[in-house]
């Protein structure tokens, strides 16, 4: 994912913790570590990412937790998963049958926060493409600005419906509809239903 300025703002931990502060301050103790481990000052994560100094600071001494956008940014910034900064433990090890399949019940959690439920759908065979079963609350998006990265996208949504905008247009997807676009153009999508939405989204790194 390329740099790109982050919105300041903050939101909620992961679904599910049992103390939120704690889990906060373990979060940001692995960022901590990670850039430390990295040989990089908060300036450089700060110029890596977009995020400022003042919320990096905030993020690794466990005041704040991140968006969903600057989980992402961060992670990859530091060169781990975003599932990894939540929780190391969900990482699980691999095997003959998960390098090829993925099973409906041991998908790994990517990410469970700001509303949003991603997990990894794609085994490990799949260098190029990533594959997510997503499900966005209603009420909930990506974050408050489009981003872009490299890439192509292409998507199907399960149930529900979802509003995404490509490059300055916004599209109106329900049930059974499929989308598609490279990811360098500016992008955000949104739940405005009153029912959860889910999607099978796949990531093509190209």
């Amino acid at each position: 994912m390329s740099p790109m300025k982050i919105a300041d703002d903050t939101a909620r931990m992961p679904t599910g913790v049992s103390n939120p502060d704690e889990e906060t301050q373990k979060l940001g103790q692995r960022i901590r570590d990670l850039r430390l481990k990295a040989s990089m000052t908060l300036s450089d994560l700060a110029k890596a990412t977009g995020v400022s100094i003042g919320t990096l600071s905030q993020l690794e001494r466990g005041l704040v937790s991140p968006t969903v956008r600057t989980l992402y940014t961060v992670a990859n910034a530091l060169g781990v998963m975003p599932a990894w900064l939540i929780d190391p433990s969900q990482i699980k090890s691999s095997t003959s049958e998960s390098r090829y399949i993925v099973r409906a019940g041991n998908r790994s959690r990517l990410l469970d926060i700001d509303g949003i439920r991603k997990d990894i759908a794609s085994p490990a065979a799949s260098e190029r493409l990533r594959g997510f079963f997503m499900v966005i609350q209603p009420n909930c998006n990506s974050g408050p600005q489009p981003y872009s990265h490299k890439g192509e996208e292409i998507g199907f949504l399960l149930s529900g419906s979802l509003e995404l905008q490509i490059d300055g247009e916004t599209f109106s997807l329900n049930e059974g509809d499929c989308f598609a676009f490279s990811s360098d153009k500016p992008h955000h999508f949104a739940n405005p239903g009153s029912r959860p939405a889910s999607v099978f989204w796949v990531n093509a790194d190209i």
